[in-house]
């Protein structure tokens, strides 16, 4: 009877083990410990990062007055136009924002630096679905400012330069993480059930 306890307690640990840590998003300083700067690889740096997920947050650490912070849409990324910018940040040395929706973000350096590929494109997915195939579109709900506001959104106080945690995709596909949890558990009490018989 003990053997049985053990090994189901064992099954128990190993499959909670497996479960996603959706609940966390991660931090991303753009660009690493190269920070917001000209002649940094953004498309590289994308790709060693991704996929990133709603909730995530991009770091842009910058130099104060070298260089600014535009999020576009895709025509103005292409552009590298910030004509119709959805935001613009450019005080301070740090500027924080939240993917909070599934969709692609864009953003570029108005200062002449984005035609020499300081700009980023990154593509946030929701948890457990396949990538947004959305581009551009509103940023009402995203956290970035204006030049006009002295508030600076923040990230969860994690400290990093690339990546804190990453957000594992659902093992139920389209499935929130707390039906994972949920489906996981439920899982592993029927065997622990049928051992214990």
């Amino acid at each position: 009877m003990e053997m049985r306890l053990a090994l189901a307690l064992l099954v128990l640990a190993v499959a909670a083990s497996q479960l996603p840590s959706a609940a966390e998003a991660a931090n991303y300083t753009v660009g690493d410990e190269k920070g917001w700067n000209p002649d940094v690889d953004y498309t590289a740096w994308v790709k060693k990062h991704k996929p990133f997920f709603k909730g995530d947050w991009l770091i842009f650490e910058y130099q104060n007055g070298r260089s600014d912070v535009v999020q576009v849409d895709e025509v103005g990324y292409d552009n590298c136009d910030k004509a119709n910018a959805l935001s613009s940040y450019s005080k301070g040395h740090t500027f924080a924002f939240q993917l909070k929706e599934a969709k692609d973000y864009y953003f570029i350096c108005s200062y002449g630096y984005c035609y020499n590929g300081m700009k980023v494109h990154v593509t946030a997915r929701s948890t457990g679905s396949s990538p947004s195939s959305s581009s551009g579109g509103s940023s009402d709900d995203s956290s970035s400012s204006d030049d006009s506001s002295d508030d600076t959104p923040s990230p969860p106080s994690k400290k990093s330069k690339a990546k804190s945690s990453a957000a594992s995709p659902s093992l139920l596909a389209g499935a929130t993480p707390y039906a994972s949890i949920i489906a996981a558990t439920g899982a592993a009490a029927l065997l622990l059930n049928r051992i214990m018989l």
